[in-house]
């Protein structure tokens, strides 16, 4: 039996064999494609097949064997053959279709395994829920969200030695620096066992991910593989904020397969299943398309604006000036913050984020937690500072960091251990912090109860909350392990996320993790706004600019837009980095000269006028993604009428970009930031040309099509 769910250009293929194990078999955007091949079932209706069929969720229990030459990886687990068509059901919703397929293991165990589509977009979101239908415990230790074992099986001549694998590091102030890579190079090479009646296979696998609560502090969880033979694109992402893995194995003879997981084996989880008793995988979006990175990025763009919280920051893209990079750098007074705040309504921004600091007199880091105002740093009271702001036309919020509690805080020391992350017996202390559990009804009720406190009392409409600690694994007390209390931790905080919302439906919150740790769409499917990096350079900022579109929707990119050299290039170029995402303003505003200033102000009221644009736009990235040291960047945004292109001269004065990707014929170029006519600009053998009056120079570009 064959079961397809299909949307748009999208084809998806499930094949029911003889014995109902279960294949998925095709994931492609090519028409007339071949399933693989088909594997002679024995034993048929049985659970004891002695082939091993091309799985589609991968899982494993403890005590039960994993299947032979596994090593690391997660293919050979010991549910991944044994599961058995039960039925299937698929449902038109408001979005697309949802596939739920039933299926069952012969130790009593059940499994609803979930594909969800998006009208027109060839990508879908996955899960599946474990149940536990026999009347003893099973332990879990790994079960994956999404496992496909076809990536390279449209190619006519070789193997998949030599896809493209797309690596996207993500570290502190040097984030989404992708790496192109050949399967070959990360060790998946295909090497035929002649003379023995083994799997055409090898124990190698490449993989990445997250082991503690910084989801994003080595790795986005995302990950794209291109064919150059086939020219398909496979890429996804993992949702989710805590552990997971991006695994890529050698399947079968040219076929490459992905495994993307939420916490396993690899990150201290654990899971031991009741009678009765349900879990349920992190979700995890795969899709596919005819391309490269613009495809990728094209449609994870749109699938991501489709799942995040519907909410009005998103559509009118609010400018914020935030007071802390190279600016107050956390050193906030009554005094300093009214010369701003004038200087911010000014420039035309339309929130005022108070950053952190506010609370304490002195070196604050150690005694967060309670979230009072310092009487030394503001002495009429903050609330006359929120009220000076909306004087001015300023929307007012400011800088929290919810999720902790400083060794220096008094409250921690009246507070029971199971407020906290805890592990032998101790509580966990991260950089002179500890770590709230919010599985503890009570941690949730107590930062409630602090962030109506501040919007009753201040007004306050918009907070950044910021997370600068981990929790390592996990917690140990009263779990099944440290990676479950993670996770627990992690749903409970999203959980609680969206009481903040249901209350305060209006409210904006920006998601930092000292910058982008934590960076996922588990937390931005619920914030509108994203701190990209902590990076104080400009000319490093570029590097980051160009690229992070890639990992969060343009207009949920808060981009640091922050001069502190009063010099006309130097303002343009922090400028540039900004407008095509979102510009988040800071800076030594109050050291520029006017002229300067005219020009920082000019930039803003640009991307007002363009903003509108700039939500229904998708990524390109002409020139591949951004690499540290290029001479020249670019990134840019289109749809089917025209395209935004910024262009960066860093260790050269001409910039020359092609044009291919466009959506049109380029008719008209010309540069809008800033306005003076002060480079050349020309079109020739389909690529862009601009001559740049200097080195380390920046311009943004517009690009009408031909009609």
């Amino acid at each position: 039996m064959i079961i397809e769910l299909n949307e748009g250009k999208l084809q998806i293929r499930f094949r029911v064999n003889e014995d109902k194990s279960v294949e998925l078999v095709n994931f492609t955007v090519l028409s007339g494609t071949e399933d693989l091949p088909l594997q002679a079932a024995a034993d048929a209706g049985g659970f004891d097949a002695p082939f091993k069929p091309k799985q589609f969720l991968a899982a494993h229990v403890t005590g039960e064997s994993s299947g032979g030459f596994h090593a690391g990886k997660h293919d050979a687990g010991s549910l991944s053959p044994q599961w058995r068509y039960r039925d299937h059901r698929i449902e038109t919703l408001e979005h697309g279709k949802r596939l739920t397929l039933f299926v069952e293991a012969q130790n009593g165990l059940a499994a609803d395994y979930v594909l969800e589509t998006f009208e027109d977009l060839p990508i879908v979101r996955s899960w599946a829920t474990l149940i536990n239908r026999s009347d003893t415990d099973i332990g879990i230790e790994y079960c994956s969200s999404f496992f496909y074992q076809g990536i390279g099986k449209n190619r006519t001549s070789s193997n998949y030695d030599a896809l493209q694998i797309y690596v996207p590091h993500n570290g502190w102030a040097n984030e989404a620096q992708w790496q192109n890579v050949t399967a070959s190079n990360l060790g998946l090479s295909h090497m035929p066992l002649e003379g023995y009646s083994l799997p055409d296979k090898g124990n190698s696998r490449f993989y990445y991910g997250s082991t503690d609560s910084w989801s994003t502090s080595e790795h986005l969880p995302m990950g794209i593989v291109r064919d150059p033979e086939s020219n398909e694109v496979f890429f996804c992402q993992i949702e989710h904020s805590g552990a997971w893995e991006i695994e890529y194995g050698m399947g079968d003879g040219k076929n490459l397969y992905v495994c993307l997981l939420g916490p396993s084996n690899d990150s201290a989880w654990w899971k031991n299943l009741k009678p009765g008793q349900s879990f349920t995988t992190v979700p995890a979006a795969f899709g596919t398309d005819i391309g490269g990175i613009d495809e990728a990025i094209a449609c994870l763009t749109e699938y991501r604006r489709r799942i995040r919280r519907p909410n009005p920051d998103d559509e009118h893209c609010y400018v914020v000036f935030n007071d802390y990079m190279n600016c107050l750098f956390g050193d906030p007074t009554e005094e300093k913050e009214k010369k701003i705040i004038d200087l911010a309504a000014a420039l035309g921004c339309e929130y005022y984020c108070l950053d952190c600091g506010w609370y304490d007199s002195g070196p604050w880091w150690d005694k967060v937690g309670e979230w009072k105002e310092s009487p030394e740093r503001f002495p009429n009271g903050l609330k006359s500072l929120y009220e000076y702001a909306r004087s001015k036309g300023l929307r007012m919020g400011m800088w929290l960091e919810i999720e902790v509690m400083g060794t220096q805080c008094e409250l921690p020391k009246h507070l029971p251990d199971d407020w906290f992350i805890c592990t032998h017996g101790k509580r966990r202390i991260e950089n002179k912090r500890y770590l709230l559990d919010f599985r503890n009804p009570a941690v949730r009720q107590y930062c409630t109860d602090t962030v109506d406190r501040l919007i009753e009392t201040y007004g306050c409409e918009f907070f950044k909350i910021d997370y600068n600690c981990t929790t390592g694994p996990g917690s140990d007390l009263n779990t099944d392990s440290m990676g479950d209390a993670m996770l627990e931790h992690y749903r409970a905080l999203y959980d609680w996320i969206r009481s903040v919302y249901e209350k305060h439906p209006d409210l904006v919150i920006e998601n930092c993790g000292s910058g982008a740790q934590r960076m996922d769409y588990g937390m931005l499917s619920l914030h509108s706004l994203q701190s990209t990096s902590d990076q104080t350079d400009v000319l490093s900022n570029a590097y980051i600019a160009v690229n992070v579109a890639s990992a969060v929707t343009p207009e949920q990119a808060g981009m640091w837009v922050y001069p502190y050299e009063d010099d006309r290039e130097h303002v343009i170029f922090n400028m540039v980095n900004g407008l095509l995402l979102r510009p988040y303003i800071s800076g030594n505003v109050w050291k520029m000269t006017p002229a300067n200033f005219e020009l920082f102000r000019e930039g803003i009221a640009l991307y007002k006028k363009i903003r509108g644009d700039l939500t229904g736009m998708v990524p390109f990235f002409p020139l591949g993604f951004g690499k540290v040291n290029n001479a020249q960047l670019a990134y840019g945004v289109h749809n089917q009428e025209k395209a935004y292109l910024a262009v960066f001269a860093v260790h050269t004065d001409t910039v020359e970009v092609p044009l291919a990707a466009l959506k049109g014929k380029a008719a008209e170029c010309k540069v809008i930031y800033p306005e003076s006519r002060d480079c050349e600009m020309m079109i020739a053998d389909g690529n862009l040309v601009v001559n740049m009056p200097q080195t380390k120079c920046a311009r943004l570009t517009e690009i009408r099509y031909e009609l």
